[in-house]
């Protein structure tokens, strides 16, 4: 898989999750949006371990200042998502998730500030 086509990935399913937790349907609101938010930060770790030189995992603090979601960053270039916006990460992910997804060594790197690099 390339690059650009995980940056896309991750965005749409995170677009359906969005979806997901907004319906009215208890049963889409709650496990279905869980799986997907599952799913996403699945492909986002695979994302990572895919391109460890050129991802990694920065705590949001401006949007999220307790440090409990990271946003996926992947240098200074943007991608192009499926419907035309201009991606510069691959959206977020709660600590916890990361956490869980990463041994603890591949957590200590991948959150490690990096130099904003391109792919």
């Amino acid at each position: 898989m390339t690059f650009d086509d995980f940056v896309k990935r991750i965005t749409a399913i995170n677009r359906a999750w969005k979806v997901a937790r907004e319906d009215s349907e208890p049963y889409i609101n709650t496990h279905i949006a869980n799986a997907l938010q599952q799913q996403k930060s699945a492909w986002q770790v695979e994302f990572y371990r895919a391109f460890p030189a050129s991802v990694w995992f920065k705590a949001d603090l401006d949007n999220f200042p307790t440090g409990d979601v990271f946003s996926v960053r992947f240098g200074d270039q943007t991608v192009k998502s499926t419907d035309g916006d201009s991606k510069w990460n691959a959206e977020h992910i709660p600590k916890h998730l990361l956490r869980t997804l990463l041994t603890e060594t591949e957590y200590r790197i991948a959150t490690q500030p990096k130099v904003e690099l391109c792919h």
